[in-house]
């Protein structure tokens, strides 16, 4: 990856340009299909950016699956697992996240504005610009998805020109956009990428780094799902999440998605690249020299690793109370650190007297040269450990839960469901389900499958099923007490200063 000044400056500064000094420029503002690849790359360092570091995962603490140690890193993750979040929070606010999204659309607009012109860059092949421009849609998309599941409206950019000026708009005009790309992306972008030549390994990364048709599809049925849900509550959106779903589960061949066979197979560093990946963030730590951050997973392993083993930071860990509820199982094995050993000589130390007197996600801890025999042995504090941002099981459960909302709990949505339950070691669903009593299923499913800050967190599903209020009653006495009881007003982040 190259570096990234370059191109926010480059970025930010095109706001300033006229119309007429566009029109003088022949509109080949990218000169050549090199220097329109090296925009593209640099759109997926600011992605990159977006999920590498486990302080921009701090809006997720409010979800009743995670919680933090109040003293380390001065509570900035635990004002939000407490309901006391403040805008001035230098976590949300001066740390990666925000800027990252915004320098992500304004690379994306960049793209987007040349490559849409008629006209555009001749020297480039037509298949080059409509390639960066369905990638550049799409990556769009998913930055304002996740910007206003955070914050909730925000400001939408549809140029390169960010700034401290400009306004919110209302949620309905930002989904609008999100599905406006996304459509965009969907009709531009290819089934997969094995006749590109720049993409032609399947067991590499680079195969899989880029969105598809099915990539697109999974995150317009995610955003369909969310619209059926709080802020909008449009269930009408129902019927749409469960077709786009479908179409992923039906060409799952030609996508080349599957569930693994094992969960515990998810989060073994030698499954780095996997066909459940239907969209990550890819990271290779060794491959630049200069040490781009984008290219550096700080959320593996250190941040999730106990503080009494070496260098475990100890940030991020279980809530008593999902732990206790957790189903048993290969996926609860898999999931939570509950004991740990120091070396291979020593004994193995339980979570009870672990620093932290809680379980650990194990999920974020297998990186090269670690090891659960010797704990105490130091590994780096970055890694190169993918961030799944979809999973095929994800597309199963949106299907479940969206094909019962909108003409009921069929044959179909049992089959998806049971699919992600049997690899969990779980029974099938009970049949004969109201739709009501299905959805319910499908949700706690969720919050099981996707425990510990997965970008598809935990904190979503209870905002957009408006339960939080409802789960802070059922908090472990144990944990640290909430400042405040949480209700709407803590649904979204505060808008950093």
């Amino acid at each position: 990856m190259k570096k990234y000044v370059l191109a926010i400056i480059v970025a930010l500064s095109l706001a300033s340009c006229s119309e007429d000094s566009l029109h003088e420029q022949k509109n080949e503002f990218f000169k050549s299909t090199e220097e329109l690849d090296k925009w593209v790359t640099e759109m997926y360092g600011f992605l990159n950016l977006m999920f590498n570091d486990p302080r921009e995962y701090c809006f997720y603490l409010g979800g009743d699956d995670v919680t933090s140690n109040p003293a380390m890193n001065s509570g900035h993750y635990m004002v939000f697992d407490i309901f006391a979040p403040r805008s001035g929070n230098w976590y949300s606010n001066t740390y990666t996240f925000w800027y990252s999204c915004y320098n992500s659309i304004s690379q994306t607009s960049t793209i987007i504005m040349h490559l849409e012109k008629p006209d555009s860059n001749p020297n480039i092949p037509e298949s080059r610009k409509q390639s960066a421009l369905g990638q550049a849609y799409f990556v769009r998309a998913l930055t304002n998805y996740f910007l206003t599941r955070i914050w909730g409206e925000i400001p939408l950019i549809i140029n390169p020109d960010v700034s401290d000026y400009n306004k919110k708009a209302p949620f309905a005009d930002i989904y609008d956009l999100i599905i406006s790309d996304l459509d965009k992306a969907e009709s531009i972008l290819p089934d997969n990428w094995k006749n590109d030549p720049d993409a032609t390994e399947p067991e590499k990364a680079t195969y899989y780094s880029r969105p598809t048709t099915g990539s697109v599809k999974a995150l317009l049925a995610s955003v369909y799902l969310n619209m059926a849900g709080y802020p909008l509550k449009e269930t009408s959106y129902y019927a749409l999440a469960a077709a786009k779903a479908k179409e992923v589960i039906d060409n799952k061949s030609i996508y080349g998605y599957n569930l693994l066979p094992g969960f515990a197979d998810l989060w073994l560093n030698r499954n780095n690249v996997n066909k459940e990946t239907v969209f990550g963030c890819f990271y290779n730590h060794l491959a630049d020299p200069e040490g781009s951050p984008a290219m550096l997973n700080l959320v593996c392993p250190l941040p999730y690793k106990p503080a009494d083993f070496g260098g475990g930071w100890g940030h991020l860990y279980a809530e008593l109370a999902f732990f206790s509820k957790f189903p048993s199982g290969p996926r609860k094995d898999a999931t939570f650190l509950t004991e740990a050993q120091k070396s291979p000589v020593d004994l193995p130390v339980p979570w009870q007297n672990f620093r932290s007197r809680h379980p650990h996600y194990k999920k974020w801890l297998d990186v090269e040269g670690f090891s659960y025999d010797n704990m105490d042995q130091y590994i780096d504090w970055h890694s190169s450990r993918t961030i799944m941002i979809i999973r095929y099981a994800e597309v199963l459960l949106i299907y479940a839960e969206s094909k019962a909302m909108s003409e009921g709990p069929d044959a179909s949505a049992y089959e998806a469901i049971n699919l992600v339950r049997n690899r969990a070691g779980l029974s099938n669903l009970v049949p004969g389900l109201t739709a009501t009593a299905f959805r319910d299923s499908v949700i706690n499913e969720r919050k099981w499958e996707f425990a510990g800050n997965e970008p598809n967190s935990r904190w979503f599903d209870m905002v957009r099923t408006e339960t939080i209020e409802e789960a802070s009653f059922k908090r472990d006495p144990a944990e640290t007490p909430l400042m405040n009881q949480p209700d709407k007003s803590y649904y979204f982040a505060p808008m950093p200063r």
